[in-house]
């Protein structure tokens, strides 16, 4: 019971906000409210896009290329691929969690997640262009060339203090830290069904890490 009130404390703490503000300020709740209505309304047309591109990533894209892509070996290539991810994207802030969740389920650094998340939402080519016609290219440009150097500075500090592990073993209730060992490859040869199947058999202790083949020959 405890562990459900920290995991949802936010929530529980924006409930009782709720609830209570009417009674001191009522004319601050109505107008929180409708603030609240067009988020929401902005979220509806958002988020079910977001949600099918973040179920196709999980369903579709194996494991190993984003281990390659934006994994912790992915090197200069990936933080490429992540600014480029990033400035590409489109829709606001809120819409990177969800997908970058997804890729930190399939073997992404939290350095790159930091950089897909940090770029989308301050270095967005539409948004350079709308900055620069309104502040001037050079207001811009000068903006950009510092705002890079200091995603690239934050990405590597949040990866030194927050693992994958510790943030899908906070939002995961299934999480299994075996799986991340594992090649991703589904291919049945340890005599389970698939990785995940054998990850759980492994944390069961009914099988061991070695019965995977391809750990066996590395």
């Amino acid at each position: 019971m405890i562990e459900k009130i920290k995991k949802y404390k936010f929530i529980i703490i924006a409930g009782l906000l709720i609830f209570t503000t009417p009674i001191y300020n009522p004319n601050a709740f109505f107008e929180a409210l409708n603030i609240t209505k067009g988020f929401f309304l902005e979220m509806l047309q958002i988020m079910p896009a977001i949600m099918i591109i973040s179920a196709l990533i999980n369903q579709w894209v194996p494991r190993e290329v984003i281990i390659k892509h934006f994994g912790d070996g992915s090197g200069i290539k990936g933080k490429i691929y992540s600014f480029i991810i990033g400035s590409f994207s489109a829709g606001p802030i809120y819409a990177a969690f969800p997908v970058t969740h997804s890729l930190l389920k399939k073997g992404a650094s939290v350095a790159n997640t930091v950089i897909i998340i940090s770029s989308w939402a301050v270095i967005k080519i539409v948004m350079f262009m709308v900055e620069s016609s309104f502040l001037g290219i050079s207001f811009a440009l000068t903006r950009y060339l510092l705002t890079i150097p200091a995603i690239l500075v934050m990405s590597f500090f949040v990866s030194k203090i927050v693992s994958r592990e510790e943030i899908l073993d906070e939002t995961e209730e299934n999480y299994n830290p075996v799986l991340e060992k594992l090649p991703g490859m589904n291919c049945g040869a340890c005599g389970s069904k698939n990785c995940e199947a054998f990850a759980n058999d492994v944390q069961k202790g009914d099988k061991v890490l070695t019965d995977c083949v391809y750990i066996n020959e590395s």
